[in-house]
């Protein structure tokens, strides 16, 4: 076999099992039946859990959208606002039609109601997928109604010709993350006892291919995320990168329960909290704040400000990203420094 892959398991041997359980087959059994079933189990659970809380009825919460118009006129549609759908939408007041615009395709407010007009006018940024553009129709349709006008809708950021389900952020993001847990695991099943600056240089390519391939694929080929391929790799491998030092750092501190460990907060948090599907907006309570911290979340706005919202994001995911890849490796040293003290000391 491959250095570092372990060979097929062979033929059942009962003993063996038994043996690898201090001679109990009683643990053997808890060991091989009980325990992989259990973690299947209760990981599986947390998937469906987590998911179904954020996304099974999901509603705005504070979100910020523009009204642009006469103070008297803004004030009404607040009030109508949170008269209607309380703690929903948060109205920021905007001069007029340029600045809501402006506003819009920066990404400061996720649409704006321009007043003042023949008919009230809402722009909106198709980027952000269709269910924020339903919300924002829906509240505000009932304003122009009373000025017994149709809402004239314009999508100032509409999504890419080769995304037009908005979902491949999600997906390239997704399966990046994928990537990394794997690699995090396979990393010190492979070769437990290897050096930290191999296993970096590991982390490394499997970095910078991923960034690479993902670029290769959303940007060229399919054209889903046309922000430029460096844009794109860049971000995509410091997301990989990001995942891999985690992973591993877990994986090195608690061992094979570490695949627990990540499988939750990685792959199950870190995917429901990347705001691919909606914004951090529509998420529960609980769930909001790690959409700016954990990296799918982060890495996630990047792409999409680098794509539609002149780079909105962009310099924070660097910065958060950075401190990602670098806090794991270095905690990674201290540990390992740790235990050849104490080998050294038995």
């Amino acid at each position: 076999m491959p250095g570092g892959v372990a060979p097929p398991p062979g033929p059942p041997d009962e003993d063996a099992e038994a043996e690898r359980s201090g001679g109990s087959r009683g643990k053997a059994a808890v060991r091989a039946v009980l325990v992989p079933a259990l973690i299947a189990v209760v990981v599986g659970t947390a998937f469906v859990a987590v998911f179904l809380a954020a996304f099974s009825d999901p509603r705005p919460h504070d979100l910020a959208v523009g009204v642009a118009g006469p103070p008297e006129q803004v004030q009404q549609v607040r009030d109508g606002l949170e008269r209607d759908r309380p703690g929903a939408l948060r109205v920021v007041p905007l001069a007029g039609g340029p600045e809501a615009a402006e506003a819009v395709r920066r990404n400061d407010v996720y649409g704006a109601l321009v007043l003042g007009g023949r008919a009230p006018q809402l722009l909106v940024a198709g980027a952000h997928g269709q269910g924020v553009t339903q919300t924002l129709t829906q509240a505000f349709g009932p304003v122009a109604q009373q000025a017994g006008a149709q809402l004239e809708v314009q999508d100032l950021v509409p999504l890419a010709a080769g995304d037009t389900r908005g979902l491949a952020i999600f997906y390239a993001s997704f399966g990046v993350v994928l990537g990394g847990f794997l690699f995090g695991i396979q990393t010190y099943q492979a070769a437990p006892q290897l050096g930290l600056a191999k296993r970096i240089a590991s982390a490394l390519l499997f970095a910078s291919v991923s960034g690479v391939a993902v670029a290769l694929l959303a940007d060229v080929a399919f054209g889903s995320v046309p922000a430029g391929f460096l844009a794109v790799g860049g971000l995509v491998a410091l997301l990989a990168l990001s995942i891999a030092s985690t992973a591993a750092l877990v994986l090195r501190l608690i061992g094979s329960a570490g695949t627990f460990v990540t499988s939750v907060g990685l792959l199950i948090l870190g995917n429901a909290t990347s705001t691919g599907n909606l914004p951090a907006e529509y998420l529960p309570g609980w769930l909001q704040p790690l959409a700016g911290i954990l990296p799918p979340g982060v890495a996630v706005r990047a792409l999409r400000g680098v794509t539609y919202f002149e780079g909105d994001g962009v310099a924070r995911a660097y910065a958060v990203l950075g401190l990602w890849c670098v806090v794991p490796a270095l905690l990674i040293v201290l540990v390992d420094a740790v235990a050849r003290r104490r080998a050294r000391t038995a």
